[in-house]
């Protein structure tokens, strides 16, 4: 006897084009967040540490690390990355579902 597979509450409400949308900006959100802290943790420093590398305060390094945090500036991406000494890479590709 084949079974069934019963959609869980999250795989139903996936399938609102609104509410997948808010679900991925979210972890994209949470992924730039989580990407920074892993890369300035790679590099030794502290928030302080890096914040006085790259001419800014703790509170601001805070920000771009909370996963809240939505208006990331390419110009401060670049200093945190370069102190941090790692690599920014940015990568926009069209969706698969709606690529022609």
């Amino acid at each position: 006897m084949k079974k069934t597979h019963k959609k869980s509450w999250v795989e139903r409400k996936m399938t609102n084009p609104l509410f997948r949308k808010s679900v991925l900006d979210e972890l994209e959100k949470l992924a730039i967040a989580e990407q920074l802290v892993q890369l300035r943790h790679a590099a030794g420093l502290s928030q302080e540490q890096l914040a006085k590398k790259i001419g800014t305060t703790k509170s601001a390094v805070s920000r771009y690390e909370n996963a809240e945090y939505d208006r990331y500036e390419i110009q401060t991406l670049r200093k945190i990355v370069a102190a941090c000494r790692g690599r920014l890479r940015i990568i926009i590709e069209p969706n698969a579902i709606h690529a022609h």
